[in-house]
């Protein structure tokens, strides 16, 4: 498929980082000495995916400064704005109007750092059999996983506290029809995803490279000693 749009979702406060987050949006965060969410811009323009949305909340007027149109990061930025937090559902709902109506996108969380390859994701999606098709890595802890994948099939299954679990990776080829139906209110993404599992039209995709989660003081203390995180940007 040729390059989707792409959605970044950066509204949230971060409240496992407070107090820090107090006064930096989470995706300002600096990691190696460049904010986690400037990782993303030039990981997805370097795919060659440079029509991006970003949804923004608390702290949005810092966040929407700092990162600007996009043009620095060789891409080109529409912002969300959110009066009230919609989480990560709402949130998305709220911007289809800013996507193409007739193709799948990609949804990147804006926390997290990632040296993934994401061609196999965009080469598998099928719109025929899929609502959504979630980007998969190994759990940061053991039996911490959140899906069993079914290799073949690409089917999931929910499952906690399984050895053979793997972890959403906060990336996702999703297609705008299948979320237009809902509200434009606060919802988690995990509504869409019980929904779409119910209707066999959830899949999932092991990716492979690095990943990493900085949303707890540990890990983003850990990300400082990555050593991938920084290549290719």
């Amino acid at each position: 498929m040729n390059p989707p749009h792409a959605m970044i979702l950066a509204a949230g406060r971060g409240e496992r980082l407070r107090p820090l987050t107090d006064r930096i949006p989470k995706p300002l965060i600096p990691v190696q000495g460049r904010p986690v969410l400037v990782y993303t811009l030039l990981r997805l323009a370097k795919m060659g995916i440079t029509q991006i949305v970003i949804n923004a909340h608390h702290l949005a007027e810092q966040l929407m400064e700092q990162i600007g149109n996009g043009e620095q990061w060789g891409v080109e930025l529409s912002w969300s704005r959110e009066e009230q937090c919609l989480d990560t559902g709402g949130g998305i709902v709220n911007a289809l109007h800013l996507m193409d109506p007739q193709e799948p996108f990609l949804v990147v969380n804006g926390d997290i750092l990632w040296n993934l390859d994401l061609q196999p994701l965009l080469q598998s999606f099928d719109r025929q059999r899929m609502d959504g098709l979630l980007g998969l890595v190994p759990p940061l802890e053991a039996e911490s996983g959140d899906f069993l994948y079914t290799p073949h099939t690409h089917r999931l299954q929910r499952a906690k506290k399984h050895p053979q679990a793997l972890t959403y990776a906060g990336i996702l080829l999703v297609s705008p029809a299948a979320l237009a139906p809902y509200p434009n209110t606060p919802f988690s993404l995990n509504r869409f995803f019980d929904d779409a599992l119910q209707q066999d039209r959830l899949r999932g995709l092991p990716l492979q490279g690095g990943w990493a989660d900085m949303g707890t003081p540990q890990r983003l203390a850990n990300c400082e000693k990555m050593t991938w995180i920084p290549e290719g940007v």
